[in-house]
């Protein structure tokens, strides 16, 4: 096999339809994540403790779940919650700060409902999967086939990105207006940090994946296909002369 069969239209025929359902995947892990802002809510949580007279065992206790908490997610959204509008899913709670069995609590509040570009995404890695296996069945020409799976991959990977921008803002303006988020002089928002999940970034990189190993079947010139031609059979010997 010669390094353009690999890295040229056979081998990305070939590979692009499993890459594509890796992505499809994906959306079931964490796309997103909400995690504590630890240095502003130890100085937000400070300001209130000098106000209110809280003990100096109840703010040991407190900075010890903030410690704990830093890093981690409290909330984790998948793809295919934030495409379909579903509730977010619990973080792992470190045992500093499980006081109230917060691991069967209920997340509908922090539902931010269906979001369209992470649904647009979604579809577009789908579209991409079916027209590779349609190339890999034969029933797409090599050349648009390569073309079409890569403009809808490169499409997939840029709606997820600007899904993740607008996750952070319409997670942080519900954080905002949320009840019982009015605390004088802080902004809930920056007490928390939306972060990409797992699931995302590796989304993103399969995509990469895909849209360059497709480009590059659009490049590479195709190897020859040989056939085989067939030679006439040696003519009987001839037998001699009397």
């Amino acid at each position: 096999m010669t390094p353009a069969a690999v890295i040229g239209e056979p081998g990305a025929n070939r590979v692009s339809p499993f890459l594509f359902l890796a992505v499809i995947v994906t959306f079931f892990l964490a796309f997103a994540g909400v995690s504590c802002n630890a240095a502003a809510t130890k100085s937000a949580i400070g300001s209130i403790d000098a106000s209110e007279g809280v003990s100096a065992a109840q703010a040991a206790q407190v900075n010890a779940c903030i410690d704990a908490l830093n890093g981690l997610n409290i909330l984790t959204y998948s793809g295919w919650q934030l495409a379909f509008g579903k509730d977010p899913v619990i973080g792992s709670v470190p045992a500093a700060c499980n006081q109230n069995n917060a691991a069967g609590a209920d997340t509908s509040s922090a539902n931010i409902g269906a979001q369209l570009l992470a649904l647009l995404g979604l579809l577009s890695a789908f579209l991409a999967l079916l027209f590779g296996i349609a190339g890999a069945l034969g029933v797409l020409a090599a050349r648009s086939r390569a073309l079409v799976t890569a403009v809808f991959g490169a499409g997939a990977g840029a709606l997820l990105i600007l899904d993740q921008f607008h996750v952070r803002d319409v997670i942080l303006a519900k954080i905002s207006s949320s009840e019982g988020s009015n605390v004088p002089g802080v902004d809930p928002a920056t007490l928390f940090n939306v972060n990409p999940g797992i699931g995302l970034v590796v989304a993103l990189v399969i995509l990469a994946i895909a849209v360059l190993y497709n480009l590059a079947a659009l490049i590479v010139p195709q190897p020859p296909v040989t056939v085989a031609s067939l030679e006439p059979p040696d003519p009987p010997p001839t037998s001699p002369p009397p």
